[in-house]
């Protein structure tokens, strides 16, 4: 198991078959996946990846005052889920996140079914609850980082 840098594209064999499935592959590219200092990892067993995250830099609405990164298209490949997959990059981005100074606040739109999961991570909730069309009800979390 090992943890690298991938493109954007590159993220889309996970994205897609879990967050898209069913929709156009074009569906799993992001606002911001291309900006220069986006980062995305991906992590690879056995020379496939099976799990993918982004970070983006996108302000928060909630801390607009904030230098923040948004956590976006994190996703593990349904038969290597629930292994600890998702909080190895979770962990290997924050380090890398923490390693800028710059940056203050992570946060990310997450399905309600992984509410758990990110609160076990040390996020926090804010807002209500929302719906986005065509994918279902989210939460928005929140992790203050180099504060």
């Amino acid at each position: 198991m090992r943890i690298k840098k991938i493109t954007p594209k590159e993220s889309y064999i996970v994205r897609h078959p879990v967050l898209r499935s069913g929709r156009p592959i074009l569906d799993c590219a992001f606002e911001s996946d291309d900006h220069p200092s986006s980062i995305h990892l991906g992590l690879e067993v056995e020379g496939k990846i099976i799990s993918v995250i982004s970070a983006l830099p996108i302000r928060c609405e909630n801390f607009p005052k904030l230098v923040a990164m948004r956590l976006r298209g994190i996703a593990t490949l349904e038969s290597y889920q629930r292994q600890g997959y998702g909080t190895k990059l979770i962990n290997a981005i924050e380090k890398r996140l923490i390693k800028n100074k710059g940056i203050e606040l992570m946060w990310l739109n997450a399905r309600i079914n992984a509410s758990e999961f990110y609160r076990k991570m040390g996020f926090k909730t804010i807002g209500d609850h929302f719906t986005i069309k065509g994918i279902g009800p989210h939460q928005q979390y929140f992790k203050m980082i180099n504060r």
